[in-house]
C-alpha cells in the first residue's frame, strides 16, 4: 500500500519526545494571520461600541443628575453600628490597616473608580471596604473559602500570593447614613429615573451592523439590583477601559453624601460587606476603628470627620 498523500495531522500526543515522556508544549489553540486581523477588527468595533454606550448614557445621566441624586437620598437609611467585621490588608500595608490609597490603584473596586481606567469617564475616588467576618472578607479578596481548591490550587495560588502575605483586623464603627442595596426597595426610586434612559441610536446602528442581538437597559428595580451585584463586574473595566454599573452607582451614592453602602457579599451570599466613603463624613458623627490595640508603629487607626483623609 502506498503513503497516504493528505496524512492526517499530528495530535497534540505526537508532540511527545522519543523517549516516550511527556511533551514540553502542548498546543492550545491555532490561528491564522487572518483570524488575528478579524478579532483584532472585532474587538476595535466592540471598545468603540460600548464607548458609545457609556457615553450615550453618560450625557443622560447628566440630564438627570438632580433626580438621580435626590432618587439615592430616598434609599437613605441609618444610623447603622457594626462590631466586629473585618478587613484584610497587603501584609506590607499591615500598619496603614485604614488606609483607602489601595482602593484607587488599578480599576477600583466594586463600588469605586480606580486610576487606570479612562479619565474622560470619571475621576478616580477612594473607599474602604469590609466584610461582616474575616471569612467573608477572606472569600471577598481571594474569590475562595480558606480550603477551597480550583484545579488543586488554593485560593492565594489563584490570586499569585503567598499564604502568609496578609494581615485580617477586626473593626467597629457607625454611619450616619447608608444605602443597603440588599433590600431592592431603597432602589426603588432610582429605577425610575434610569428606566426612562433610551439607548442612543447610533449605538443601535452599531450593534445591528455588528449583528448583535438588541441591546437592552435597567428597567427593574430588580434589573438594577443584579447589576449592582454582578459577579462579574469587572469586565467593563477590565476589557473596555470604561467604570462597571456598580461603580458609576458608587459615585453616585458619593455625589449623594451617602456615607456608605450595605451589600450582600458576591461570596458568601449569607454575610454582608460594607463599602465606606469616608470623604463624605465631614461635620457628621460617622466613624470607624480598630477593636484591638494597634502595633506600635501603626498609622491611624480610627477615621471620622476629622480625620485628614490621603488618598494617593
Amino acid at each position: 500500500m502506498g503513503r497516504p498523500k493528505n496524512p492526517p495531522p499530528r495530535s497534540r500526543s505526537s508532540f511527545a519526545e522519543a523517549d516516550g515522556s511527556p511533551p514540553s508544549l502542548e498546543l492550545l489553540e491555532q490561528f491564522s494571520r487572518a483570524s488575528l486581523s478579524q478579532w483584532k477588527v472585532a474587538g476595535r468595533n466592540l471598545t468603540a461600541l460600548n464607548s458609545a454606550l457609556f457615553f450615550g448614557l453618560e450625557s443622560q445621566r447628566a440630564e438627570n443628575a438632580n433626580a438621580l441624586v435626590d432618587a439615592v437620598r430616598l434609599g437613605v437609611t441609618g444610623p447603622f453600628a457594626f462590631q466586629d467585621w473585618a478587613r484584610i490588608v497587603d501584609w506590607r500595608y499591615s500598619t496603614a490597616p485604614l488606609s483607602m490609597a489601595g482602593s484607587v490603584h488599578g480599576d477600583g473596586g466594586r463600588f469605586n473608580i480606580g486610576s487606570t481606567l479612562n479619565p474622560a469617564a470619571y475621576s478616580p475616588f477612594p473607599a474602604l471596604y469590609l466584610a461582616e467576618d474575616f471569612e467573608t472578607a477572606y472569600r471577598e479578596r481571594f474569590a475562595l473559602n480558606r480550603t477551597g481548591t480550583v484545579g488543586g490550587l488554593t485560593a492565594e495560588e489563584l490570586a499569585l500570593r503567598r499564604p502568609t502575605s496578609f494581615t485580617h483586623v477586626k473593626l467597629q464603627g457607625s454611619v450616619d447614613s447608608i444605602i443597603d442595596i440588599g433590600n431592592p426597595e431603597t432602589l426603588k426610586a432610582i429605577a425610575t429615573v434610569i428606566a426612562k434612559f433610551k439607548i442612543p441610536h447610533n449605538v443601535l446602528s452599531m450593534a445591528r451592523a455588528l449583528s448583535l442581538r438588541p441591546l437592552g437597559l435597567i428597567r427593574t428595580t430588580a434589573g438594577l439590583q443584579h447589576q449592582l451585584l454582578h459577579p462579574n463586574w469587572r469586565v467593563q473595566p477590565s476589557q473596555f477601559d470604561l467604570p462597571a454599573n456598580s461603580q458609576i452607582f458608587g459615585r453616585l451614592c458619593v455625589a449623594a453624601g451617602v456615607h456608605g453602602i450595605l451589600y450582600p457579599s458576591a461570596k458568601n451570599s449569607s454575610k454582608r460587606c460594607l463599602v465606606l466613603f469616608p470623604q463624605n463624613w465631614r461635620a457628621a458623627d460617622s466613624f470607624v476603628e480598630l477593636v484591638d490595640a494597634p502595633p506600635a508603629q501603626a498609622g491611624e487607626t480610627r477615621l471620622d470627620g476629622k480625620s485628614n483623609l490621603r488618598f494617593g
